[in-house]
């Protein structure tokens, strides 16, 4: 049985209490929403996961329902707290790294996507929000005149890119920005180098429509309408559908998963297709080319000054490694290199395999010797088919058997 009197604090108040703490703990914006709160694109997202347009990801199509309206996993909720944090102070309009990743003989971090460079952003931005979830128990427990077992606690769910959540709509809804064409949630300031994560919680918030939108962090210009989130700022620039390696952004607003670099590179457990295995380039894991084609980060990266948190600074021991060591990187040495790190999504033999098709897009003969080997020993039958591909692109007519 829920509780007749649920903890209450106007938003005044809930923004006094995160703003320290989100300085603190380096988290650029902080806002909530009141529950029940209908999804405005709740039905668009779902026609698009009917529509097969998720790439066969599936947990993106489990519990539709909650993922629109959370009380139905969690009745007591009744409000929905949202958190984003910068890990790229945007992108310059000539980084050569986001379209050609590790050609032209750069290191191989420059072919990983630049949220994954550091440490696993569930971990940070998790620690920051409990962080902040923290001040706000304590206030309700002193003005319940309770200790932390009383009545007066909050009951709090958070959650990190996990669970049913869509979390840019709750933090459009929550005045963080507006929808790109390449469907990211940008801030006129900020950009779109934004990780997201949300606490469901039992406490009442009064007072919305005094508060500013974020509660934390800048404003958008122009503010977002009342109720509702920011409408698009894209305009008529299409940079983001125009660059698309694979053709995956459809159409304004809409993601092809299925045909993004992304899905082939971190989730597809079989990688990219073969016929399409050249369109990833110099790409490793991930694919910024929609962000850093966009005005928007463009814009970030004159207006930002103040750097990201460290932990998602590129890892100085991810400079111990080449490419030559991805492609035979085995399980032991995959976990001890990566495990909390963002790379730790694609497996030791997704490695294998990305390395696999970076070296023969980047024409890296050098690499032939292992290739070969690869090819003939590697335990996994889908790096050795990979391998095979390789070497008839570095080396046509010289076979996988050839000895070294």
């Amino acid at each position: 049985m829920g509780r007749p009197h649920p903890p209450a604090m106007t938003a005044g108040r809930l923004r006094e209490l995160l703003l320290p703490v989100c300085r603190d703990q380096q988290v650029d914006l902080a806002g909530v929403v009141a529950l029940p709160r209908p999804l405005p694109h709740a039905d668009a997202w779902l026609t698009w996961v009917a529509a097969g347009l998720h790439g066969d990801l599936d947990y993106m199509a489990r519990e539709p329902q909650v993922r629109a309206d959370p009380r139905r996993e969690w009745p007591w909720a009744r409000s929905l707290l949202v958190f984003g944090q910068r890990y790229t102070n945007g992108w310059r309009p000539d980084d050569p790294e986001a379209a050609g990743g590790c050609a032209e003989g750069r290191p191989w971090l420059t072919g990983v996507s630049r949220y994954a460079r550091g440490r696993d952003y569930h971990d940070v931005l998790r620690r920051a929000i409990r962080t902040a979830l923290q001040a706000v128990r304590r206030e309700v427990e002193t003005a319940a005149g309770r200790g932390p077992a009383g009545g007066g606690a909050v009951r709090v769910v958070e959650r990190v890119d996990a669970g049913p959540f869509l979390e840019r709509e709750w933090a459009w809804l929550a005045g963080f920005g507006f929808f790109g064409k390449n469907t990211l949630l940008i801030h006129p300031r900020l950009g779109s180098g934004l990780f997201l994560g949300v606490a469901v919680t039992d406490l009442e918030v009064t007072a919305l429509a005094d508060a500013p939108r974020p509660l934390v962090g800048p404003p958008p210009r122009p503010a977002p309408p009342p109720g509702g989130g920011l409408a698009s700022l894209c305009g008529r620039c299409t940079r983001c559908l125009d660059a698309c390696p694979t053709g995956a952004l459809t159409a304004p607003y809409r993601l092809d998963a299925g045909r993004c670099l992304a899905t082939w590179s971190i989730e597809w457990r079989g990688g990219a297709p073969p016929a399409e295995r050249s369109r990833q380039g110099g790409l490793l894991f991930g694919c910024d080319v929609c962000q850093q084609v966009c005005p928007w980060n463009h814009k970030a990266a004159r207006l930002l000054t103040d750097p990201p948190p460290g932990a998602y600074a590129p890892l100085p021991e991810h400079a111990e490694l080449s490419l030559a060591d991805l492609l035979v990187i085995d399980a032991e040495t995959f976990r001890r290199r990566f495990r909390r790190t963002p790379l730790w999504r694609c497996h030791p033999e997704g490695m294998r395999r990305n390395a696999l098709v970076v070296a023969a897009n980047t024409a890296r003969r050098d690499l032939l010797p292992v290739i070969r080997r690869v090819a003939r020993d590697d335990p996994d039958p889908g790096v050795r088919e990979t391998a095979r591909w390789a070497l008839a692109r570095l080396a046509p007519g010289g076979g996988a058997d050839e000895e070294v």
